[in-house]
């Protein structure tokens, strides 16, 4: 009774820091749920093309006690130490498909790592841990339309105990490999699932779990080593990195008048107005508000030539089937203006351009085909001059 008693203890001392990291992670997530009303301000996600992200989490050690005396399972061990991450990511097919590098710092007590090696060899437990790490990471569902995404990855890294010293613990190194060996540095296999939570179009909270494979053994065929595995549960936030909006040039100064004798002098030159004669619409799905991607690259350029311009302002009329009525198709037309107008102000166009109205009309095409259809789930972006705005 006295072992079983000895091996419970054991075991719960090894699982009270994840214990203590669960219920941080639950609370933080309960209280970024209770502010995601203050956060949300958009029906659009994930708006910007690259992001960075901070994580903290779980790193576990499976593996040998001892990596290069003992061998098989007989000394088999689950290390649980804390550690924190840098990620940074960008799409690399729409928002689908991502790129992701990863940072990771754990180990940063050796205490109970040193105790478990007693005087064996394993600077996995002895020492600071350095992970590094490119994935491919594939969304289970378009990016820019889900505030909860699901995603999946998986990529190839290196993981390097002690990474600022030069030689292995007391100068040892396995045979026929070079310094330094596998005992301190190994390539990995990753393979995780997360979930992410947008808040707005630039934050989101995040979630995962992954496991990582040692390599070094497939590839150098160690005689004299005994390969380990590692996973890690992390949670954190990621924010994105918008760029600057292009400022438009200054107008040119209007030169003074000319006087020539004889002649009474010009009249001054006229006042910029609005040159822009159309702007880009975007369309909508049969009771959709949502801004696809290609509508959200037509309403970009529209951006460009309103930053371009900045004596235009917008009459934005959203469109939906439906009769004078019909409160629920006007409320419909009403939203999808308003979808526009956020993107709009969003990306740094001043709301004060806007004038937003919304129109309904009897579909015209019996099999729901043809142009007509089409525009009437749209949403006309029409330029005209600022001095118009206050008549």
């Amino acid at each position: 009774m006295s072992d079983q008693w000895k091996e419970l203890r054991s075991t719960i001392i090894q699982w009270l820091p994840l214990m203590t990291l669960r219920r941080y992670v639950l609370g933080c997530v309960l209280a970024l749920a209770m502010a995601m009303p203050a956060f949300s301000q958009s029906n659009q996600f994930r708006d910007s093309k690259a992001h960075l992200g901070l994580g903290v989490g779980v790193f576990t050690y499976h593996g040998p006690i001892d990596l290069l005396q003992t061998r098989g399972r007989t000394n088999f061990v689950r290390e649980h130490d804390p550690a924190i991450a840098l990620l940074g990511s960008f799409p690399i097919k729409r928002d689908r498909f991502y790129f992701r590098a990863m940072m990771l710092f754990t180990n940063f007590s050796t205490k109970d790592g040193r105790k478990l090696v007693g005087n064996g060899a394993n600077e996995f437990l002895t020492k600071h841990i350095f992970l590094w790490e490119p994935e491919i990471v594939m969304t289970l569902r378009p990016g820019s339309k889900s505030r909860v995404l699901p995603y999946i990855f998986t990529g190839f890294g290196a993981t390097t105990a002690d990474i600022f010293s030069n030689n292995s613990k007391g100068g040892v190194d396995l045979p026929d490999t070079g310094a330094p060996g596998p005992e301190r540095s190994v390539y990995h296999l990753p393979v995780g699932f997360g979930i992410d939570i947008g808040f707005n179009g630039c934050w989101s909270m995040f979630a995962e779990a992954s496991y990582r494979w040692d390599l070094n053994y497939v590839w150098r065929n160690e005689r004299e080593y005994d390969p380990h595995n590692t996973s890690l549960v992390m949670g954190g936030l990621r924010g994105c990195m918008r760029r600057k909006p292009p400022v438009a040039p200054p107008p040119a100064p209007i030169p003074p008048p000319l006087t020539v004798q004889g002649y009474d002098p010009p009249m001054p030159r006229t006042p910029r107005v609005c040159t822009l004669i159309e702007l880009n619409s975007v369309y909508f799905g049969a009771d959709v508000i949502d801004l696809s991607t290609a509508s959200r690259e037509a309403l970009d350029e529209n951006i460009e030539y309103l930053r371009l311009n900045p004596t235009c302002c917008v009459n934005i009329i959203g469109y939906a089937t439906g009769t004078d009525a019909d409160i629920a198709a006007l409320r419909l037309a009403r939203q999808r203006a308003e979808a526009v107008s956020n993107y709009y102000v969003g990306n740094g166009v001043n709301a004060d351009r806007f004038r937003i109205d919304a129109e309904v009309s009897p579909s015209v095409c019996p099999k729901g085909e043809g142009k007509g259809c089409v525009e009437e789930h749209q949403v006309a972006t029409g330029p005209f001059d600022c001095s118009l705005l206050y008549r």
